[in-house]
Order: structure tokens, then sequence, then C-alpha cells
């Protein structure tokens, strides 16, 4: 079997403009195909991350077997140059094409890809809601949509209590927090756990911009609330900062969004900086490496939380993953967004979610197919031979 043909995607979506998933299809001279996404979907550089994959598949995959997953990484992490000390442009798009080609062998030897990587250890997989709370202001206001949550089967939610100023606006934290926001953002997490009760779990996310005061000051007020982790209260780059943290507040930290294979783990996993990481499928470097990662910090007794903020094709690569290691413990997904977000598949997961838990798929490869009929109208860029 050979690589034939890669086809990459920018997704365009009308309701959410600047959304632009980055998803790959490698086709086969046998006539199977895997698909992939690079985790650039938010933020700044999915186009950076779309032409590393141009690169990359005219480099190294057109006529290339897609067995060999191993060899193709190790030569895109080395022969690149930039991908020994790389980031997320260079990680995102090895992570698409590690998607594509463990979906392929999945597919052509008749198994999910868990088969491939020792089995299931779970029957079901816990996952949480988030995108849900971006219209709401002050912490009463947060109680109803919670109770909606609830009766739709979700036990879990992520938010950021800190990114709404007291007037509305939404805009990120200085490093130092001032006391109407610190106030504001304590009164969110008391509403919330207020319309959950004391079963319903919440996931705090800071999104790194805290600084290392305003980060324990505010973690030590909400541990009356029981958060189930407090998720980047400051920059993952500084994992001397991120412990100290740890150190002075009682709650479970989870970090690992901005951190690449395992090489960015490895000082977070030795320090035992994080109760939680949460490496990306599609920036870690993908399926293969961060079954690695977690296998990583089993051995120092941290749990892994893939973290999950792209198209229904990285929902179903993530589960491929969580479903084979003993230390997964939630998966991050997307149940609230537009419905067009999920017709980039045709049988997305984030709509099979039963009780607040994902399926596990056992259908050969990672569990979804691409829907052409909404493709077909998507910007492509093609590598042939």
């Amino acid at each position: 079997m050979k690589i034939t043909e890669v086809e990459i995607y920018e997704i365009e979506y009308k309701s959410t403009p600047n959304w632009h998933p980055v998803i790959i299809r490698v086709r086969t001279d046998e006539g199977i195909s895997g698909v992939g996404e690079v985790g650039l979907a938010y933020g700044t550089g999915g186009s950076a991350g779309a032409g590393m994959v141009k690169n990359l598949a005219q480099e190294f995959l057109i006529g290339a077997d897609p067995f060999r997953i191993e060899e193709l990484w190790d030569k895109m992490y080395r022969i690149t140059f930039w991908g020994q000390g790389g980031g997320p442009v260079v990680f995102g798009g090895m992570s698409a094409i590690d998607h594509a080609l463990w979906d392929i062998k999945g597919k052509a030897l008749g198994v999910p890809v868990y088969e491939l990587l020792g089995g299931r250890c779970h029957d079901r997989l816990l996952a949480y809601a988030n995108g849900w709370y971006h219209d709401y202001n002050a912490g009463p206001e947060w109680i109803e949509p919670i109770q909606k949550i609830k009766a739709d089967g979700w036990n879990a939610v992520k938010f950021d209590p800190f990114r709404k100023r007291p007037d509305g606006v939404n805009e990120y934290s200085k490093r130092f927090l001032s006391k109407d926001r610190e106030d504001l953002a304590v009164e969110r997490v008391a509403a919330v756990r207020e319309a959950g009760g004391p079963d319903f779990l919440i996931c705090v996310e800071v999104h790194g911009n805290l600084g290392t005061t305003s980060a324990i000051r505010a973690g030590q007020r909400l541990e009356e609330y029981d958060p189930f982790f407090y998720e980047e209260p400051v920059d993952a780059h500084n994992v001397d900062v991120m412990a100290k943290v740890a150190e002075n507040v009682n709650i479970p930290l989870a970090a690992g969004e901005r951190l690449y294979t395992r090489y960015g783990f490895r000082q977070y996993i030795e320090r035992q900086a994080l109760a939680i990481i949460q490496p990306d499928l599609g920036l870690a470097g993908g399926i293969g490496e961060v079954k690695k990662i977690a296998t990583y910090a089993e051995t120092y007794n941290i749990h892994v939380q893939p973290h999950n903020c792209a198209s229904p094709v990285m929902t179903a690569a993530s589960v491929q993953v969580d479903a084979c290691i003993p230390n997964f413990i939630i998966q991050e997904t997307f149940p609230y967004r537009p419905a067009e977000h999920y017709e980039v598949v045709l049988n997305p997961l984030e709509k099979q979610v039963v009780d607040g838990y994902l399926p596990i798929p056992t259908e050969p490869g990672i569990g979804v197919e691409l829907n052409d009929d909404f493709l077909k109208n998507q910007p492509c860029v093609r590598v042939k031979r």
C-alpha cells in the first residue's frame, strides 16, 4: 500500500467566521483513506498548520507506506529540522498526519485504532461540556443554563469565570487580577455549584492568564466550591511557577494544551506539578505520541484528560486513546456549538453522548467518516504524485 494523495481542508463556517478547523484526508492506492485534524481551529495559526501539512505531505508522504507510522513520525520530527524543539505549527501538522495513518491502518486491518494500541480499558468515557457559557455575565445568570445542561444529562462542565469583565466585555484578565474581577469569578463558580449540586463536576478554566499571586489567591477562594480541576491558572511555559500554585492551592491542577510531544510533558510529569495532564491530540504529536505521554504519566499516578477544542474528527481521535489508557479521567467535548460544526463528519460522537458519557466506536479506524457533501463547498489543497 502506498500514499497517493493528501487533501487539506481549511473549513469555513458561516455561523462562526473566526473558527477554521484544518481537516486532512490521506488517500492510498488501495482505496483506503484516513482522516486527521490540525489542532489550530482557534487562535491564530490555522493556515500555517495547513501549510505545514502540505510541506510534510510533499516531502515525506507521497509514495510512502502508511503502515510505517513510527518511521514516518521520526522522519517528520528529525528531518524537518524544526521538529526538534518545534511548536504548534510543526506538531499540529504531524499530529493530523498521524491520525490519518492510524485511521488507514485500522481500516486496512478491520479494527478500531484502540485495538492496535492495546485494547480497551473502558466501556464508556466520562465527558464534560464546554463552549456553553459565553453569553452569561453575573453569577446568578449561570444557574438556568447549568440546570438545562443537567437536564440534558451532563454531569460536568468547564468554563472560564475570569474572562468576562464586570461590564460584560469579553477580555482576558491581566496577570494581576483586580478585586472586582476576582469577586465576580468566585460568584460565578458559586452559582454553578449551587445550580449543579454537590456531585456536579466543575472544571475551572483560566487560559494561563493569571500571575502567580493572583492564581494562588483566586484558587484558594475557589476551594470551598470543590472544583474538579483548575486549568492553566498560570502560563504553562514555566513548570516552577505551576508547581508553586499547586503547592498553595488545594484543587487538582490541569494543563497541557500548549505542551508538545513527550519532551514537552516530561518535566511536568517528573516534577508532578500537575494532577491531570491535557495533551491535545491535534498538537502534541498525534495518537501514538499521546499514548506514550499517557503511559509515562501513569508511572507517576497522573491522570489524562485530552484537550479537545476542534471538530468531531479530533473528538474521534481522542476517544481512541482514551479507550486504551488506564489513567484516563474525563474527555472534553463541545456539544452546544452551531449545527454546521458537526456536519464535517457523517457520525459525530458529540451527538451520541448518553448521560454524560461518550460511546467507544467499534468501527475500524478512528470511527468517523468525512461528509463529502459538506466538504465539496470547502476550500481544499491537494498534494499528489
